[in-house]
């Protein structure tokens, strides 16, 4: 990998540190996988570049647009080597982002995107789509202020152009309100035409239709899927791995 941080931007990020109060402190992991590679502390390994954040972000995702972190009150978008591309300042301490489909990013007290700004949804998860906002509160998922299914859905993506609401044993697709059977011990989930789950012994690679494909054994913290990416893990030993799609290992 080459490192393509400018002296030009070591500057700028350094001047942008000090927008990020107490983010050091308060990342909740030192290394975090995201499609296309990794942040271990401040170091962003980035489909094969390597460039410093200002400080270790609260949580992380990409996109096509580039890579989207988040500190307390901040959201940056940086392009693919290190660019900053742009910086909203947030209303409420945040959460959590997802960049994909499109970028949402939760706070403490709703959900907040580009176009909309804040909404003081109660959101446990989200999903932002060309055809909406959905989220769920736990209850039920919503689009926008249109309740649309009651469940306890823990996580909200968009499978195969569809979203996916789960529950701790079942998937429920909208629309159709299709379901599928899920390993009741997932605990991250992440999508791209399929969905892959990590349960306390592995990777479950189910289709669209809920069928298993196929499972790759080990302990695993973190998830991130891409179509053309690949998966990427976090080891329990904080050791990153790249697979195919198809759970066939890389490196």
């Amino acid at each position: 990998m080459r490192v393509s941080v400018r002296p030009a931007l070591l500057v700028l990020l350094a001047v942008l540190g000090a927008c990020a109060p107490a983010t050091m402190e308060e990342a909740a992991a030192t290394v975090r996988v995201v499609p296309g590679g990794w942040i271990e502390d401040r170091w962003v390994h980035l489909d094969g570049e390597v460039f410093a954040l200002p400080a270790p972000p609260l949580d992380a995702d990409t996109s096509t647009s580039g890579l989207d972190v988040i500190y307390p009150y901040v959201w940056q978008r940086y392009g693919a080597d290190g660019e900053p591309l742009a910086r909203v300042d947030l209303p409420a301490r945040a959460r959590w982002i997802h960049a994909r489909p499109l970028p949402v990013v939760g706070l403490e007290n709703g959900l907040y995107t580009e176009a909309g700004g804040l909404r003081g949804y109660p959101a446990k998860d989200a999903a932002l789509t060309e055809d909406g906002l959905y989220w769920s509160d736990g209850e039920a998922l919503w689009r926008e202020r249109e309740r649309l299914l009651d469940g306890a859905f823990e996580r909200v993506l968009v499978v195969a152009d569809r979203v996916l609401a789960l529950e701790r044993d079942r998937g429920v697709y909208w629309p159709g309100e299709q379901e599928i059977e899920l390993p009741t011990d997932w605990f991250a989930a992440d999508a791209a035409a399929d969905l892959y789950l990590l349960t306390p012994t592995g990777v479950v690679w189910l289709d669209a239709e809920g069928y298993e494909l196929a499972i790759y054994p080990g302990r695993f913290e973190q998830i991130a899927v891409d179509a053309t990416r690949g998966v990427w893990l976090l080891d329990d030993a904080g050791n990153v791995r790249h697979l195919t799609l198809e759970l066939e290992e890389t490196w």
